[in-house]
C-alpha cells in the first residue's frame, strides 16, 4: 500500500487509497494532502514530452472514448495519530484496512455434497499474537518442501529499528530462522522463541514446527 504522510509537531495523518494511484504532499508548508480522483488523457500519444523532446510519443489520435469506460468507484483512508508511524502501528492499520480478516460462515445446512471431515475444530483459534506496533506480519504459509510454518516479518520503517516478538499460543517444537528461499540458515543455531531486533527495512523469515 502506497501511503503519504502527513506531520506536524502535535498532530499526523497518514493518507492510503486504494485504486487511486496519484496523491502527494503539496503547498510551500507541506500541510495539504492532493488526491488526483480522476485525470483524462484525451490523445492516444502526445508530443514534445519532457524526456523525449521533440519526438511523438505514439500517434497523436483522439481517443475519446477511453476516458470513461463507466463508473469508477474509489476509497480513501485518512488516519490520525501522534508519534512516529512505526510507533503509532500505521503500517498495521494499514494492512487492516485494505485487506481485512475473510470469514466463511457456515450455514446450517449444506449447500453443496461436501467429504465429511475425521477432525473437529473448534469455533475459534489462534496461532499467535504479535504487538499492534513496531514489526508487521509479511506472510504466514505452509512451507514448500516440509511439514512446517513459514512466519515473515518485516519492519515498515526506514530509519528506525524494532524489536520482534511473537508469541505462540500452541507449543512449538522447533523454530528456525530462514533465507527468503526457506532454506535454513545453518550458521543460526535452533531457537524455540522469535525475538530480537529488526533493522529499518528489514525482513526476517522463520520456519515452525509445531509440536
Amino acid at each position: 500500500m502506497a501511503e503519504a504522510f502527513l506531520a506536524e509537531v502535535f498532530h499526523r495523518e497518514s493518507l492510503g487509497p486504494t485504486a487511486l494511484r496519484e496523491f502527494e504532499v503539496i503547498g510551500e508548508e507541506k500541510k495539504t494532502f492532493a488526491l488526483t480522483l480522476l485525470r483524462g488523457v484525451g490523445l492516444l500519444g502526445k508530443e514534445d514530452l519532457l524526456l523525449r523532446p521533440g519526438r511523438p510519443s505514439g500517434i497523436k489520435l483522439p481517443v475519446p472514448d477511453s476516458q470513461m469506460r463507466g463508473a469508477l468507484h474509489c476509497r480513501f483512508s485518512l488516519f490520525s495519530y501522534s508519534g512516529t508511524p512505526l510507533n503509532a502501528g500505521v503500517a498495521q492499520q494499514a494492512r487492516a484496512w485494505l485487506t481485512p480478516v475473510q470469514c466463511y460462515n457456515k450455514i446450517p445446512w449444506d449447500a453443496m455434497k461436501l467429504n465429511k471431515a475425521g477432525f473437529t475444530v473448534p469455533d475459534s483459534y489462534s496461532l499467535l499474537s504479535m504487538s499492534p506496533v513496531g514489526c508487521q506480519l509479511s506472510a504466514l504459509e505452509k512451507a514448500e518442501d516440509r511439514d512446517e510454518l513459514i512466519l515473515r516479518l518485516f519492519n515498515p520503517s526506514d530509519t528506525l529499528s524494532c524489536e520482534a516478538l511473537v508469541a505462540f499460543n500452541h507449543p512449538v517444537a522447533r523454530c528456525c530462522e530462514t533465507r527468503m528461499d526457506e532454506s535454513i540458515e545453518t550458521e543460526r543455531q535452533e531457537i524455540d522463541a522469535i525475538n530480537g531486533g529488526v533493522l529499518p527495512g528489514q525482513s526476517r523469515t522463520f520456519s515452525l514446527k509445531f509440536a
